[in-house]
């Protein structure tokens, strides 16, 4: 690979001026998926000579520890079955911000709150009750590989921006490893140009066809450094929040379900950054039954379980990460 091809901070910008006056294809139901990739990756590679996706291994034991999933009460067949708290079947799995028709992925969100006004939304229906699932990862020397879309704007309240802001001190070193050279600080920025516009572009995508393209090349791709964990923000939290899209095997093979929630959003003022639920139970995975409990006063284990997965919300903080910023 010759180092002189990469753009230049300058050349970037122009190829994305370019871009952005492209109106990309849309993909329709039934289209050959991996023809319609193609067709966008060709557009996205004139410009820019090529889709850079800065992936990180990380041991499972240094990742995030637990993911939060939710679901609308009534949409469940059978709630007491851990298969329907996971990613819909494939031919149930319609196209979403990171999977097109037939590939689903595995939704779910760093915090119980971000994943239920996922899934709510504009929803002005204060009785509507939703089923929040806890999934906790299997802690091992296994490397899973990380990919993160957070090269955009990003609030204060947004613990992960340090991973946004470290990923511009290592853009060089896949290059250092492979071929033992650098690139010019102005092509570093030129990369950087680059997924701005890429991670920009696969937040604002209202009709999912350029994100899921994005999404799918990591996290479908026919190799073994395929992305397991692909991370963005949440628009719906005005991005103070992150998602999670996860590939299905790894979800299988590094993922157990351990408790759920059956709650209802009272109210949620972003502004404020204030929110009101009500949980009405909450269960136990015990020897793979779920168990379903009423919630009673000075219930120590519930409280327990209350602080473990709202206390960002009950305390007015969000816990840092530490381990993967």
């Amino acid at each position: 690979m010759d180092l002189k091809e990469f753009q230049t901070k300058e050349e970037a910008i122009n190829a994305v001026d370019r871009l952005k006056k492209i109106s990309f294809p849309i993909y329709q139901d039934g289209e050959d998926v991996e023809a319609f990739i193609q067709k966008i990756s060709k557009i996205i590679t004139t410009e820019f000579g090529f889709i850079f996706t800065p992936i990180t291994p990380f041991k499972t034991k240094d990742f995030l520890s637990c993911f939060y999933r939710a679901r609308e009460l009534d949409l469940f067949t059978n709630i007491n079955l851990i298969r329907e708290h996971s990613y819909p079947p494939i031919d149930n799995t319609k196209k979403g911000r990171c999977n097109f028709p037939k590939y689903p992925v595995f939704y779910c969100s760093d915090n119980p709150l971000t994943a239920v006004l996922e899934i709510a939304r504009e929803s002005e229906n204060l009785e509507k009750k939703y089923c929040v699932s806890k999934w906790e990862l299997n802690k091992s020397n296994d490397t899973m590989m990380f990919e993160n879309f957070l090269q955009t704007d990003l609030p204060e309240q947004n613990q992960y921006s340090a991973i946004r802001d470290g990923l511009k001190l290592k853009i060089s070193t896949p290059f250092k490893i492979s071929f033992n050279k650098e690139l010019e600080k102005t092509q570093e920025d030129g990369i950087i140009e680059h997924l701005k516009f890429l991670n920009s572009t696969f937040l604002n995508d209202n009709n999912y066809s350029l994100s899921a393209t994005l999404a799918h090349r990591s996290l479908y791709a026919n190799h073994n450094y395929r992305t397991d964990a692909l991370m963005y923000p949440s628009v719906q939290t005005q991005r103070k929040g992150v998602n999670l899209a996860i590939q299905p095997n790894f979800v299988e093979n590094c993922l157990k379900m351990t408790r759920l929630y059956i709650l209802k959003l009272d109210n949620y003022n972003s502004a404020k950054d204030t929110v009101e639920i009500t949980i009405s139970e909450y269960a136990t995975v015990e020897k793979n039954v779920i168990m379903w409990k009423k919630i009673k006063p000075n219930d120590e284990n519930y409280i327990r379980m209350i602080n473990d997965d709202f206390g960002e919300m009950i305390n007015g903080s969000i816990t840092e990460n530490k381990n993967i910023l």
